[in-house]
């Protein structure tokens, strides 16, 4: 999956050669530990990562072109706003509490890890942003979770997690998500600067991963904000963030600020609480409904963007009614 990643990703630079200043390359780490700021523990969404490409604004890659040209509807909607494609390969990693118990631990969520190849669109005029993202993945064995844990455990000297033989069976996944943010209300200095906004956004996903609806809200207050729609990150419906072209070699104005958001997210099924979809497998009792909050920081240096958060989660399943928190931090630079 990752060699045809880098294939995809070089063809999409190849498009438009001469218009394709303002690309750019996210990093996404997500987890629960202390050095990226998280709790310190090593339960539910233990891990997070995403390496994503996005192409530069109004650049249809190649891969993109057949279904532009196959939909009316979507060469409308790109016609009359700006848009930038991307793609991403991604992994989640989810376990239960006691990661040293070999056995099938009933009262706690199944142990999973889920593959993924995305590709996604974002298109945005003043007032909307719109953002849809497909992914194709696979959960079970094949997602390399369990390698992957017990790998960066054993490189950072700490012991390893012992059930993985209890993890969800093989699955080839689908999933589709749709967000949509509004620029409700900003303020701008004396300078013609923005420092405060409030961005609300709603959004679903539908697949056999997940079938969700939200909605919810981001605050930000800081030095001359970047004239988008907030901060995105992989373990939601976001997609990625919306690249501003580099044009005639002009950096990316710098800025700094803080920020806060939260969400209701009501819960039809998450195949990490509800077991797989075809085969008979361990789950546990999901809440239909679970809130989110988030605060953070984001930061842009010239070609350079930085973003932190930390997130918490009400609980989400009857067996284990506790609160989870993680960190989420994301690197991105345009070129």
């Amino acid at each position: 999956m990752i060699s045809i990643l880098f294939l995809l990703l070089l063809s999409s630079s190849t498009v438009q050669a001469q218009a394709s200043q303002g690309e750019a390359i996210y990093i996404y780490v997500e987890n629960d530990t202390r050095n990226i700021g998280g709790p310190g523990v090593d339960k539910a969404y233990s891990n997070g990562l995403k390496l994503s490409f996005v192409a530069a604004e109004n650049d249809v890659p190649i891969w993109a072109k057949p279904v532009v040209n196959s939909s009316q509807a979507f060469r409308q909607a790109l016609k009359g706003s700006q848009n930038n494609f991307g793609i991403a390969i991604g992994q989640q990693i989810y376990t239960p509490t006691d990661t040293k118990n070999t056995e099938l631990i009933l009262d706690d969520r199944p142990y999973a890890g889920w593959l993924y190849l995305g590709f996604s669109t974002q298109f945005k005029t003043r007032q909307n942003s719109h953002s849809i993202e497909i992914d194709l993945g696979i959960i079970g064995p094949e997602s390399g979770a369990e390698n992957i844990q017990n790998g960066f455990h054993k490189a950072i000297a700490i012991d390893g997690t012992y059930g993985w033989k209890n993890q969800l069976a093989t699955e080839p996944t689908l999933q589709v998500s749709y967000q949509q943010r509004v620029r409700f209300l900003e303020w701008v200095d004396s300078n013609k600067k923005k420092y405060f906004d409030i961005i609300p956004l709603f959004g679903a996903a539908l697949g056999n991963v997940t079938i969700d609806a939200h909605v919810g809200t981001i605050v930000r207050y800081g030095i001359d904000l970047p004239d988008d729609f907030g901060p995105t990150r992989p373990s939601s419906t976001d997609g990625d963030n919306f690249v501003t072209p580099v044009e005639n070699g002009k950096l990316q104005k710098s800025s700094f600020y803080i920020f806060i958001s939260g969400r209701g997210i009501g819960v039809a099924r998450n195949i990490f609480l509800d077991g797989n979809t075809f085969k008979s497998s361990h789950r546990v009792k999901k809440y239909p409904f679970i809130l989110e909050t988030e605060m953070g920081f984001a930061a842009v240096y010239q070609r350079v963007s930085l973003v932190w958060r930390y997130v918490t989660r009400s609980p989400e399943f009857e067996q284990r009614s506790t609160v989870n928190s993680f960190a989420s931090v994301s690197i991105g630079y345009t070129f």
